[in-house]
């Protein structure tokens, strides 16, 4: 065949339990198309060509981005063809073959995808009823999965032919899906809407999370007890890192029974989602710390930074403080120095150099100097030479203003600044001798600041103190706290792990007013009304949760745990 319609095909893509498929191309506007051909013996039969042609134009009234388009549907020389988009990319079973089990992180994308392209279908009216591996094609970079083959599919529409030849009635295996893939429903020949392909897509997740098929029977007899009665190896015993959110979402999926399965598939696909995000928050490595250790911590954090600010803030306005009373100190006692010089530098300032007599004022600061507080005093006259000092030997030197001084403030006309290394070198203030207007000279006096450095080093040692005081009693408390956060906590999860084999029977006593009270008690009505539906015999004996059991008398059943 080399064409079909207005389409010229290329090849064979693959091939079908009813149908060819064939790569070709639309030459009016050269777009590749995939063309499914009903084969041969069932091309011959009218009543399967009119049902295949109305079942594919109403699934290609199905517009979603997971679900492969139909362009056109049509019959030329009596064969009718599909034209649909053509997938570049690769069935998930032929993945599957080839690689094994996916990571779960990425069945959770494929997932959310095709929960999302059934709901669509089902909202509109369509029910797939062949969902399985080698009807979703993969793009070629493994993120977008499309459903294809809406072959078999069940309109929510009467027949309009009323057809009753064989090939337009269910047979198993054809048009109602493959065995392997088939509802309890489908498998029983019972009715069938859209939850069986809910149960269909529970069976393709485990297959992708597992490697493996849910039901391995062979025999179609086999297969079908295995479907409506025997429950799917656990999860995690061929994949251990599958996570419990998951592990609960395929289990419900596999429900045997419709109504305890997800209502549809937007429920399927908020779930997958609400997992998603469960995931993306908890891949922030954990610490592996307890809440007792974890809230003492935190709390000595936080204190720690408020105590850093604070103190920082404290020693800031000390420094200025001391600095300030170390200022006015020195000023005080340069005004003093210079009043007295004053008269004296007067005198002599009119004086051949011969005839000035400087005697008195080096006594007067020789006397002044026995001062503990007063590290060194220097009189200089008009023309910058010493006339007097705490050190004889600078007497008669020209007077050199140190250099590179951090300089503190000025103020009446005397200018202070530190004196060598920083505080602990003193405090400089440099007054100028005035009187009756004039300027006759300048005192420098440098007083000791060791008292207020001393001060200010014993005062931060106490902010130490008081620090760590505060950090060691806020851990404590933290500590404290987090113990009385976790022993309830604990006594909550213990009565949890114990209520699956007790089936409920027993309650948390307590006689706390606060939220874990209220919790407690939430507990406690739970487990009564859990209680009372073991009783009454609505949960299976074997369940660790909530399950029911399928009881058919024609076939021996065996328990299944389903998670409602």
């Amino acid at each position: 065949m080399k064409s079909l319609g207005r389409y010229s095909i290329e090849g064979r893509l693959g091939e079908g339990a009813m149908a060819d498929v064939y790569r070709a191309v639309d030459p009016s506007i050269g777009r590749k198309v995939a063309i499914k051909v009903l084969k041969p013996e069932y091309a011959r039969n009218p009543g399967l060509n009119i049902r295949f042609l109305r079942e594919a134009r109403a699934a290609g009234a199905l517009s979603h981005p997971n679900i492969a388009t139909i362009y056109e549907v049509g019959e030329e020389q009596g064969i009718a063809y599909i034209a649909m988009e053509l997938i570049e990319g690769q069935p998930l079973d032929t993945l599957l073959q080839a690689n094994g089990r996916m990571p779960y992180e990425r069945v959770l994308v494929l997932g959310q995808q095709l929960a999302g392209a059934l709901a669509y279908a089902h909202r509109m009216g369509v029910v797939h009823r062949d969902v399985k591996p080698s009807n979703i094609l993969l793009s070629h970079d493994g993120r977008t999965a499309k459903l294809v083959d809406f072959g078999v599919a069940r309109i929510d529409e009467p027949d309009p032919e009323g057809s009753s030849d064989r090939f337009a009635q269910t047979q198993f295996g054809q048009m109602i899906g493959t065995p392997r893939y088939m509802s309890p429903e489908q498998a029983l020949s019972l009715p069938v809407d859209h939850r069986s392909d809910l149960f269909s897509l529970g069976i393709v997740l485990y297959e992708m999370v597992t490697g493996k098929p849910a039901f391995p029977g062979i025999g179609l007899a086999t297969l079908a007890i295995q479907i409506a009665q025997e429950k799917v190896e656990p999860i995690e015993r061929s994949a251990s890192d599958c996570p419990p959110g998951l592990r609960f979402i395929i289990d419900k999926l596999l429900s045997k029974k419709p109504e305890q399965r997800f209502a549809d598939g937007d429920a399927v696909r908020k779930a997958i989602m609400r997992e998603m995000s469960a995931r993306e928050e908890s891949a922030v490595p954990r610490r592996g710390l307890s809440l007792r250790a974890k809230l003492p911590l935190l709390l000595a954090a936080v204190t720690f930074a408020v105590l850093a600010i604070c103190g920082a803030l404290i020693s800031s306005r000390e420094d200025r403080a001391f600095e300030e009373m170390a200022a006015t100190s020195g000023r005080t006692i340069a005004a003093f120095v210079a009043s007295n010089a004053g008269v004296v530098a007067v005198d002599n300032a009119g004086l051949p150099a011969d005839q000035q007599d400087w005697g008195a004022l080096q006594a007067f600061v020789a006397s002044a100097s026995e001062d503990r507080e007063i590290r060194a005093m220097t009189v200089v006259d008009a023309n910058n030479f010493v006339r007097a000092a705490t050190d004889g030997r600078r007497i008669g030197a020209r007077y050199a203003a140190p250099q590179g001084e951090a300089r503190v403030g000025a103020a009446n006309g005397a200018v202070v600044s530190y004196a060598g290394a920083g505080q602990d070198g003193g405090m400089r203030i440099v007054q100028p001798i005035r009187y009756a207007g004039g300027t006759y000279g300048k005192v420098d006096v440098v007083v000791r600041t060791d008292a207020l450095v001393a001060a200010t080093n014993n005062t931060r040692w106490l902010l130490v103190m008081l620090s760590l005081v505060v950090m060691v009693t806020v851990m404590i408390v933290g500590y404290l706290s987090g113990a009385a956060v976790t022993r309830p906590l604990g006594r909550l999860r213990k009565a949890l792990d114990e209520a699956a084999t007790s089936r409920f029977a027993l309650r948390i006593s307590h006689r706390r007013g606060d939220e874990f009270g209220a919790a407690f008690d939430a507990f406690n009505r739970a487990a009564g009304a859990a209680e009372e539906k073991f009783a009454a015999g609505a949960v299976d004996d074997d369940a660790s949760m909530l399950a029911t059991r399928i009881e058919d008398p024609a076939v021996v059943t065996a328990p299944r745990r389903q998670v409602a």
